[in-house]
């Protein structure tokens, strides 16, 4: 008889430490979740804004402005109008794809 008291002990208090585990983890679980929510959302949020500022970008730019880093960007001749003819339809491109990359996750 003692000893079937003491298991029923055992087995009510591992049941009442099961059962608290249980709410706890269950409770981070879903703190997890929210937060790995709110990122994604930050997430999209961050390559809408990228896209939007593909979409926008304008670059203005002076001959006196080429300095070593521009040669070594645009190359030698130090042309930053054509290459922006490039660069700026490739970026927006990108972008896009990446938006649409990032979309499909969700």
């Amino acid at each position: 008889m003692f000893l079937q008291n003491i298991a029923i002990v055992i087995l009510l208090m591992t049941s009442v430490l099961t059962t608290a585990s249980t709410l706890h983890y269950k409770q981070r679980l879903k703190e997890i979740a929210m937060n790995k929510h709110i990122n994604d959302k930050s997430t999209i949020a961050l390559v809408r804004q990228i896209t939007d500022l593909a979409n926008d970008i304008r670059i203005a730019t002076y001959p006196t402005e080429c300095d070593d880093l521009t040669k070594e960007i645009t190359g030698k001749d130090c042309d930053v109008g054509n290459y922006m003819e490039w660069a700026g339809p490739r970026l927006q491109k990108q972008a896009d794809e990446l938006l649409i990359l990032v979309n499909n996750e969700q």
